[in-house]
Order: C-alpha cells, then sequence, then structure tokens
C-alpha cells in the first residue's frame, strides 16, 4: 500500500492533468468561436464592399437612397460588433472569477481533507503506540 503522502502527490498529479485538459479544451473551442466570428465578419464586409461597389457602377441619382441604407447597415452591424466584444469580455471576466472561486473552494476542501487525514494518521500512531506499548509489557511479565 502506498504511503498517505505518495496517494495525496498521485491524486494531485491526477488532478492537475484533468485542469490541463479542461482549459485545454475550453480554449479550443474559444479558438473555433473566435475562427467563426472572424470568417463571418470577413463575409459581411465582403458583402458591404461588393455592394458598395455595385453602387459605384449605378447612377447617383438611383445609388443614394441605398447608399443611406448601406451606411445605416453598416452602422448597426458595427454596434452588434462592438456589444458582441463587450459581451464576450464579460463572459471571460465571469469565466476567470468563476474559475478562481472554484479553485479557491478547492484549495479549502483539500486543506480540510489533509487536516483530517493528518489527524486520523496521529491518532492511529498514538494506537499504534499504545498497543506496542501493551504487547511489550505483556512481553515482559512472568507467565
Amino acid at each position: 500500500m502506498n504511503k498517505l503522502s505518495e496517494q495525496l502527490l498521485e491524486l494531485s498529479q491526477h488532478t492537475a492533468a484533468l485542469e490541463t485538459r479542461v482549459e485545454a479544451a475550453r480554449a479550443e473551442d474559444r479558438k473555433e468561436f473566435e475562427t467563426h466570428t472572424a470568417e463571418a465578419r470577413a463575409r459581411v464586409q465582403s458583402f458591404q464592399n461588393a455592394f458598395t461597389d455595385r453602387l459605384d457602377e449605378v447612377e447617383e441619382g438611383l445609388a443614394a437612397p441605398w447608399r443611406e441604407l448601406d451606411e445605416a447597415i453598416t452602422a448597426q452591424i458595427t454596434r452588434a460588433q462592438h456589444n458582441m466584444d463587450e459581451h464576450l469580455n464579460a463572459l471571460d471576466l465571469a469565466q476567470a472569477q468563476a474559475q478562481a472561486d472554484d479553485a479557491e473552494t478547492y484549495a479549502e476542501i483539500a486543506a480540510q481533507f489533509a487536516s483530517l487525514v493528518a489527524s486520523e494518521a496521529e491518532s492511529a500512531m498514538v494506537e499504534a503506540k499504545k498497543a506496542r506499548a501493551n504487547a511489550n509489557s505483556l512481553e515482559k511479565q512472568p507467565s
């Protein structure tokens, strides 16, 4: 049987490996989301550029109302992108704070568990010494 310290070390290493895998998965998900977002923004920009180019080819009298609409849509898209960026930043902060809270709670529980285990080990050592002392005294008594 492994020593308690070896078991705790093994548990700690297992937990650290699990945390690393979770963080890697979270980072991969975030990277994938950012890739999709960047692609969507590029497509929107491409459509806007094509529309603006088309308006440049049309007579100004026909293009004027469409230019106003294009400017309004561009402003709306810019606001939406800004709001989305702010929302993602708020989510990052909330996620970081939740992770910190979880880590602090985990550390407290782990410390309490370690204290409990240490107390139990100390109690077991006292009982073992008492048992050994009793065995030694019985051994020294004449039969």
